[in-house]
C-alpha cells in the first residue's frame, strides 16, 4: 500500500500527561549535553522510519541500542561513548545479503479446510528456503470452489488443482522496476492438498512444503514443461526439501 502524502502526526506528552500534536517529517530531540536523536519519516525509503544519533563533539561516538521492553514494544537508548580508542581499520570479508521475503498469507477457508491449513510461520519457512532473490508474495489458501474457479479462468481447466503460481513483472505485462523485488501470488487449494497427501501416503505438512517450494521456484523462473527443465527443477526441489527435513517428494 502506498504511503499517504500527508506528514505523520506526532504527539508530544509532557510530565503532567498533557499532549500536543504536530505534523512533521523529521523530529530532533536535544538532550542538552551535546547528544541529539534524529527521527525521520521519509516518504520514499526502504522503511517507515530512520533513526540517527548525533553529537556536537566529533570525538564522541553516539551509539543506538534497541532492547525489548514488553510484547510488541521496543526500548530505544542512545549513548555517547567518550574517549574511545582508535584502532587500525581491517578489511572485512565481503558478504552477500540473503534475499528478502515479504510474505502475506490469506485464508479464504471454513470448517475443516481452515483447520487443515498450514500456519504462516510454516509457510514462511518453506518459502524462504526456496528463495533465490527478493520476493514479495501473497499465499492465498482457498477451498475447492475458488480453486476450481481460478484454474478454469486462468488455465482453462475446470477442476481445482493443488497450487497455482502467478508472477508479475519480467515475463508478464506488468513492467518490473529495476532493483524491486519479484512480485507474485501462490494459491493453494487446501482440500486438494489434503486429499493428495492421503492418496500419496505423505504427511500433510510435507506435501504443503513441497507445493510451496514448487510454486516459489515457478515464480522465480523454473519450469517443467520440457523434460530437461523438469529434471533441473525437480532436483532443486529435492535439495530444498532435504534441507527442511523432508523426504524426496518424487520417490
Amino acid at each position: 500500500m502506498p504511503r499517504q502524502a500527508n506528514s505523520p502526526k506526532i504527539i508530544a506528552i509532557d510530565s503532567e500527561g498533557r499532549s500536543s500534536r504536530v505534523k512533521a517529517e523529521r523530529l530532533e530531540v536535544e538532550f542538552g549535553d551535546g547528544r541529539r536523536l534524529l527521527l525521520s519519516f521519509p516518504s520514499k525509503a526502504w522503511g517507515d522510519i530512520e533513526v540517527e544519533a548525533d553529537t556536537v563533539n566529533e570525538a564522541d561516538v553516539p551509539v543506538i541500542s534497541v532492547q525489548p521492553a514488553a510484547c510488541n514494544v521496543l526500548t530505544l537508548r542512545v549513548d555517547v561513548h567518550h574517549d574511545m580508542i582508535e584502532v587500525d581499520s581491517i578489511d572485512l570479508p565481503e558478504t552477500v545479503a540473503p534475499p528478502m521475503l515479504n510474505l502475506t498469507v490469506q485464508k479464504a477457508l471454513e470448517g475443516n479446510d481452515r483447520i487443515s491449513a498450514p500456519k504462516k510461520h510454516q509457510i514462511r519457512r518453506w518459502a524462504q528456503a526456496a528463495l533465490q532473490r527478493d520476493v514479495e508474495v501473497t499465499v492465498r489458501l482457498v477451498g475447492e470452489a475458488e480453486g476450481r474457479e481460478l484454474n478454469r479462468n486462468y488455465r482453462g481447466k475446470d477442476y481445482a488443482t493443488n497450487v497455482l503460481t502467478f508472477a508479475y513483472g519480467e515475463e508478464s505485462d506488468m513492467p518490473q522496476v529495476e532493483g524491486a523485488p519479484l512480485m507474485g501470488d501462490l494459491v493453494l487449494c487446501v482440500p486438494v492438498v489434503v486429499r493428495e497427501a492421503g492418496e500419496q501416503g505423505k504427511s500433510l505438512d510435507a506435501h504443503f512444503a513441497h507445493l510451496v517450494v514448487h510454486g516459489m521456484l515457478h515464480m522465480q523462473g523454473y519450469d517443467h514443461e520440457v523434460e530437461a527443465e523438469a529434471g533441473v527443477m525437480e532436483a532443486r526441489e529435492r535439495d530444498i526439501l532435504r534441507t527442511l527435513g523432508y523426504a524426496d517428494p518424487y520417490a
